[in-house]
């Protein structure tokens, strides 16, 4: 079986009233990626690409299944790009987090990609 990780997004897709944010994404396979590559409509477009690719990826979001291209679609901006982070880390693309320095007092930490859009369904109006 293929691993997979649970998610929660950070604002979450709405849909009649309910918030659906807890996920599960799954490794992508080699038909994953040929299969958006036949897709006329990704051509260039990464972005394209990128939601075609998370359709395939995300088993389920709260129960719906599958994700389709109009769930993707309706995603605000954070959840889209916590979830390409995700794909990313999950495909061995990108490390787990990054070392940074503060600009102002100059101390180093590191900053962990799936916590980097955690708890900001506070700014959600």
């Amino acid at each position: 079986m293929f691993e997979s990780i649970d998610f929660i997004l950070p604002f979450g897709y709405e849909l009649d009233g309910k918030t659906y944010r807890n996920g599960k994404m799954r490794l992508a396979t080699t038909g994953d990626e040929l299969e958006i590559q036949d897709t006329d409509e990704a051509g260039m477009n990464t972005r394209y690409r990128d939601m075609l690719l998370l359709t395939k990826v995300i088993d389920e979001l709260d129960g719906i299944k599958p994700v389709t291209l109009d769930v993707i679609r309706e995603l605000d901006e954070p959840d889209f790009i916590y979830l390409q982070l995700l794909y990313r880390q999950l495909n061995g693309e990108v490390d787990s987090s990054v070392k940074t320095r503060c600009p102002s007092c100059g101390a180093m930490s590191e900053v962990k990609f799936a916590d980097l859009y955690k708890d900001m369904s506070m700014y959600k109006g």
